[in-house]
C-alpha cells in the first residue's frame, strides 16, 4: 500500500473525507493522460467522503500527496496561525480551546476543530495574515505530504486525525470571529480599526447597528439547508457548499444568470449585485420587510421577538360562513408567509382525530429526578423532564438488570418543544450530576456524534453511555438521508438500528480494511441510550426520508411538551436531594460490586439482574401481546406496523426503568410501573401516526396537498385568497390544480363573502370545521 491509501484509509474509517494533492503542491489534483492536472470541483467532497471506488483509483496515481476536505463532511474546521509577533500569538490563541491535533508547515501551525458553521476568513496585521479561518469549502493539506518549499507536513501532537474521531475533538465556539476581533483589536492601526468600522456599519443594514436584522442575516447564511430548500425547491447544490437559484423575480429563461448562495454571502450575479438573506427572501416572494424577517426567524428557529405589530384580520366561523366576526387576539397566530415544510399540517380522513393520551407522572428516583429538573428550570418542562430522566436511570441502571424475556434498559427518546421553551436545562442539570456527584461522567457521551466509528469507539470504552444530543431533528434529518448525506453520518443510523436490539447480546463491530493493525472489537452487551432535543419542525421533516417507516424511527420514543411557553420562574440555586443521589448511586452499583465504574465493553458485565414480573402484571402483559397482534393485523400493510410492532417491547423498557427506580435492590415490575409506560409508549405511537398521515407523501401531488395545508394551519386555519395565493408561489403552475384537488376531497373549504354594500366578492378558504389545528 502507498502512504496515500493508508492514511486515507484510515481517516475515512475516522469519519473524515480527504482528497488526492499534486505531488509538491497543495491544491487537490487528478492524474489525466499521463499527468497531474488541478482537480475540478473538488469542493463536493467538503460535502461528502470519497467511496471506496475513488480511493482505490486514487490509490493507482503515482504519489498523491492528501489533504482534508473542511466543512460538512469531516465536520472540521481549520485554524491557521500564521505570522505575527509573540504577544498576537498568544492573544489569538486565547480565543481558542487548545486543541489535541495540530500541525505543523511551511510557516505557524494549523489546529483542528470540531464544527463547521462558521465563514471562512483571513485576518491581516499590517498587510500580514496572522490568523485565519478555514471551514466549509475549503482544504488543508495533511502529513505526510511535501511542502512546495521541500517541508514536509508533520503533526505536533502525540494525537492525530488517525486516532481521534471529530467528536473527540473541542468544539470551534460560534463567535470565533468576534473573539478574533476582539483579540486583534489592540495590535491595529488607527487605519486597521476605521476599516474595520465601516465594515460593521455596513453590515448591520437595514438599520445602522441594527442587531436584530444583523443576527437573523448572519444566522441564515450560517444555516442555509435550514430556509433555502424550503424557498426555492429547484435549488442546485453548489460545489462550494451553497447554493445556485433562479432569480424567478427577473422572469428566467436559459441564459438567465443564477443567484450564488453561499456562508459567506448572496450574490445575484445577473445583476452583480450582493444580497442579504431577508433581501432575497422579499425579491423570490415579494413579502415585505416584516414577512420575510418573520419567514427567516420560524426557519432558523430563532426567538421571537416583539418587533412588529400584527394585522388585524377576520375569521370565519365554520357554522356561518357568510358572517364575518372580528379576530380575537388571543387566538390571532401570526402566519408563516411561506411554505414551511418543517411541520405536520392537518389531513382530512374518515376517521375521529386521535386523542393523545395524558402524560403521566413518575414514582420512584425518575419522578425525584424529573420533579429536581423541574423545580430548577426558570421554564418548567414536565414532560421533557421525564423523558430525560428515564434515559439517565436508564443508562446507570445498564448491563445490571434485564426484564424476564431479557429486554434491557436502553432508550432512545427524542423531545419536542420550540425554541426557548427550556429542553437544554434536563440535559445540564443530569451532566452536572453524573460528572460532580455520582461519579459516572464515564457514562456521558459527546454533545455531538460525528461518526459511526466515533460512536463505537465510545460504546467501546464505556458500553452504558449516555448521548444527550441537541438539535437532534437537524442532525437526524442529515443522517437518514443516504442520497445525499456522507457515509460516515448515514452509519450513525445504522449502528443505532443494530445496537438497539444488541443490548443483550454482543455487537460484533467493524471489519477494517487493515485488520493487522485495526483488529475488529467486539462490544459485549452495550446499553446506548440516546436523549435528543429538538423543534417540533426539525423532527417532522425527518419524516420525509423513507426511514420514517422502515423501522428505525420506531425505535423513538417520542414525547412532546404540553406547554411550550410556560410562565417563567425564579428558582433559588438548590443543590440535589441526597435521597435522590443516593438511589443513582445505588442504581449505578454494579451487582456485588463497591464501585460504580463500569469495565469496558470488551468485557462482559459481572452479573445481571433479573426484574420479575409481579402476578397481576404477568397477567397483564400476556393481554397486551394479544392486544398488540390484533393491532398489527389491523394496520397491516400501511406504515404503521412498525410503530406498533414496538410496543410492547418499549413498554417493558420503560417499566423496568420505573421499576428499578422505586427499589434498586429488589425490583418487582408491578402494573404502576405499567400504567405508567403504556401512557407514554401509546402518547408516542399517537404522535408518530399523526406525523406520518400529515407529512410523509407518496409523490409529488400529495406533497404539495400537505404544505398549502400547512399554511393554513400555520394561519389559524384560515386565509383569504389573495394571501394563500401569495404564500404558496412555490406551486407554480401546479397551485390550481393542487387546490382543485383539495376542495374537490373536501380537505380545504372555499367560502364566498358577498359584501352587504355591493362590490367585488371576497374569497375564504378554510380547514373543515372536523380538522384540529
Amino acid at each position: 500500500m502507498t502512504d496515500f491509501i493508508t492514511t486515507a484509509t484510515r481517516l475515512v474509517e475516522r469519519g473524515y473525507s480527504v482528497i488526492p494533492i499534486i505531488p509538491g503542491e497543495k491544491r487537490p489534483g487528478e492524474y489525466k493522460g499521463d499527468q497531474w492536472v488541478g482537480m475540478s470541483k473538488w469542493q463536493r467532497y467538503c460535502e461528502r467522503s470519497p467511496t471506496k471506488f475513488e480511493l482505490d483509483l486514487w490509490a493507482k496515481w503515482p504519489s498523491p500527496s492528501i489533504c482534508l476536505a473542511l466543512g460538512r463532511a469531516s465536520n472540521l474546521t481549520a485554524i491557521d496561525f500564521d505570522y505575527g509577533s509573540p504577544e498576537v500569538r498568544a492573544a489569538l490563541e486565547a480565543c481558542l480551546p487548545p486543541s489535541p491535533v495540530k500541525k505543523v508547515g511551511a510557516k505557524g501551525y494549523t489546529a483542528l476543530y470540531r464544527g463547521f458553521a462558521v465563514v471562512s476568513k483571513k485576518y491581516l496585521l499590517d498587510g500580514v495574515s496572522v490568523i485565519e479561518v478555514l471551514a466549509q469549502g475549503k482544504q488543508t493539506v495533511l502529513p505526510p505530504s511535501i511542502h512546495p518549499d521541500g517541508m514536509e507536513y508533520r503533526w505536533t501532537t502525540p494525537d492525530t486525525l488517525e486516532h481521534l474521531t471529530a467528536s473527540e475533538l473541542p468544539e470551534l465556539p460560534h463567535d470565533i470571529h468576534d473573539r478574533i476581533a476582539k483579540a486583534l483589536e489592540p495590535f491595529q492601526s488607527k487605519v486597521e480599526k476605521e476599516q474595520v468600522s465601516v465594515k460593521a456599519i455596513h453590515a448591520s443594514e437595514p438599520g445602522d447597528n441594527d442587531s436584530y436584522w444583523r443576527a437573523i442575516n448572519d444566522s441564515a447564511l450560517l444555516n442555509l439547508d435550514s430556509w433555502v430548500p424550503k424557498l426555492f425547491p429547484d435549488a442546485g447544490r453548489g460545489p462550494d457548499g451553497g447554493y445556485r437559484v433562479d432569480p424567478i423575480w427577473r422572469g428566467v429563461s436559459k441564459m438567465t444568470k443564477k443567484v450564488g448562495i453561499h456562508p459567506s454571502g448572496i450574490r445575484d450575479f445577473g445583476t452583480d449585485q450582493s444580497m442579504t438573506a431577508i433581501d432575497l427572501v422579499m425579491a423570490a416572494t415579494g413579502a415585505d420587510l416584516e414577512a420575510a424577517t418573520i419567514y427567516l426567524r420560524d426557519s432558523l428557529g430563532l426567538a421571537q421577538e416583539a418587533v412588529f405589530q400584527p394585522e388585524m384580520v377576520p375569521d370565519i366561523s365554520p357554522k356561518s360562513p357568510d358572517i364575518i366576526i372580528p379576530w380575537h387576539r388571543e387566538r390571532m397566530v401570526e402566519p408563516n408567509p411561506f411554505p414551511p415544510m418543517d411541520a405536520p399540517s392537518p389531513v382530512k380522513t374518515d376517521k375521529p382525530a386521535k386523542k393523545r393520551v395524558g402524560f403521566p407522572s413518575a414514582q420512584g428516583v425518575v419522578g425525584m429526578l424529573a420533579q429536581y429538573i423541574n423545580e430548577t428550570a426558570i421554564r418548567a418542562q414536565p414532560v421533557l423532564a421525564v423523558a430525560a430522566a428515564l434515559c439517565a436511570i436508564g443508562t446507570l441502571a445498564g448491563r445490571k438488570y434485564r426484564s424476564p424475556t431479557n429486554l434491557r434498559t436502553n432508550l432512545y427518546v427524542v423531545s419536542l418543544a420550540d425554541s426557548g421553551a427550556g429542553k437544554n436545562h434536563s440535559r445540564q442539570v443530569i451532566s452536572r450530576i453524573f460528572s460532580d456527584l455520582i461519579d459516572c461522567d464515564d457514562r456521558l457521551g459527546g454533545g455531538k456524534i460525528a461518526s459511526g466509528s466515533g460512536l463505537l469507539t465510545a460504546l467501546l470504552r464505556s458500553p452504558s453511555i449516555l448521548f444527550q444530543l441537541d438539535e437532534f431533528g437537524m442532525f437526524l434529518t442529515a443522517a437518514a438521508d443516504k442520497k445525499r448525506s456522507p457515509r460516515h453520518l448515514t452509519e450513525i443510523i445504522e449502528h443505532m438500528t443494530e445496537l438497539f436490539t444488541s443490548s443483550n447480546d454482543v455487537y460484533r463491530g467493524i471489519e477494517y480494511a487493515d485488520q493487522r493493525d485495526r483488529p475488529r472489537k467486539s462490544i459485549i452487551q452495550p446499553c446506548l441510550s440516546i436523549h435528543g432535543t429538538t423543534v417540533p419542525g426539525h423532527f417532522w421533516k425527518a419524516l420525509e426520508s423513507s426511514s420514517a417507516v422502515d423501522g428505525s424511527l420506531a425505535r423513538f420514543i417520542i414525547c412532546e411538551s404540553e406547554e411550550h411557553y410556560p410562565d417563567s420562574q425564579h428558582p433559588p440555586e438548590k443543590a440535589p436531594p441526597e435521597q435522590l443521589l443516593d438511589m443513582m448511586r445505588r442504581i449505578a452499583m454494579p451487582v456485588g460490586g463497591s464501585s460504580a465504574i463500569q469495565l469496558n465493553g470488551e468485557h462482559p458485565p459481572a452479573e445481571v439482574m433479573t426484574v420479575p414480573y409481579s402476578e397481576q402484571a404477568t397477567v397483564f402483559i400476556k393481554a397486551l401481546e394479544k392486544k398488540t397482534t390484533d393491532k398489527l393485523n389491523a394496520v397491516k400493510g400501511t406504515p404503521y406496523t412498525a410503530l406498533w410492532a414496538r410496543r410492547d417491547e418499549l413498554s417493558i423498557k420503560v417499566a423496568l426503568i420505573h421499576a428499578i427506580g422505586r427499589n434498586p435492590e429488589e425490583p418487582v415490575i408491578d402494573m404502576v410501573d405499567f400504567d405508567f409506560a403504556l401512557k407514554i409508549v401509546e402518547n408516542s405511537i399517537h404522535l408518530m401516526v399523526q406525523g406520518i398521515e400529515r407529512f410523509v407523501s407518496d409523490n409529488m401531488a400529495e406533497s404539495y396537498s400537505k404544505r398549502v395545508l400547512e399554511v393554513i394551519r400555520k394561519a389559524g386555519g384560515v386565509m383569504n385568497k389573495s394571501a394563500l395565493y401569495k404564500q404558496t408561489l412555490f406551486l407554480g403552475r401546479d397551485r390550481d390544480t393542487t387546490l382543485k384537488a383539495l376542495l374537490g376531497s373536501e380537505a380545504l373549504v372555499e367560502v364566498i363573502i358577498q359584501p352587504k354594500g355591493g362590490g367585488r366578492p371576497k374569497t375564504i378558504y378554510r380547514l373543515p370545521s372536523d380538522v384540529p389545528f
